[in-house]
């Protein structure tokens, strides 16, 4: 991998972290945005295009936030997404917009970054597993290889 690719790479990681923040502050404020999600102001370090890559993909999934749900609700056994503790809902909704939306990344790498933030932020050590297998129905259901 080129320096380049990585440090776009590691942008996106920082961007996706991001975007994970602001979906997990407007889930509680209960969707609405009023300009006060009061996550911004911990990234002013932040490189600017990860800054802008991860208000993309949260007003994407804002955008989009009926079909993201139905898709993601579809490919959950057993569960529904109000189940799901909320910062393993917000992972599965960005993971999904992104594979939906964004066709300039490969699904394994959307795939491997949501479930490296899952390790990271998830409710539980398993929660990997169903990150991973809703992520990847979607991926083979919507993005074929």
């Amino acid at each position: 991998m080129t320096q380049s690719r990585r440090k776009l790479a590691s942008l996106r990681r920082h961007g996706r972290r991001l975007a994970l923040q602001l979906l997990y502050a407007f889930e509680q404020k209960r969707y609405v945005d009023d300009g006060m999600l009061g996550v911004e102001e911990y990234h002013r370090d932040l490189d600017p295009e990860a800054l802008s890559f991860g208000r993309e993909l949260f007003a994407l999934f804002c955008a989009n936030r009926t079909p993201v749900d139905a898709v993601v609700d579809g490919r959950l056994n057993n569960w529904t997404l109000g189940r799901l503790a909320i910062l393993d809902r917000c992972v599965l909704r960005l993971g999904s917009a992104e594979l939906l939306y964004r066709e300039d990344t490969p699904p394994k790498v959307v795939i491997n970054e949501y479930i490296e933030l899952t390790k990271r932020f998830g409710s539980e050590r398993r929660t990997t597993g169903l990150v991973n297998g809703v992520l990847d129905r979607i991926a083979r259901e919507h993005r074929p290889a």
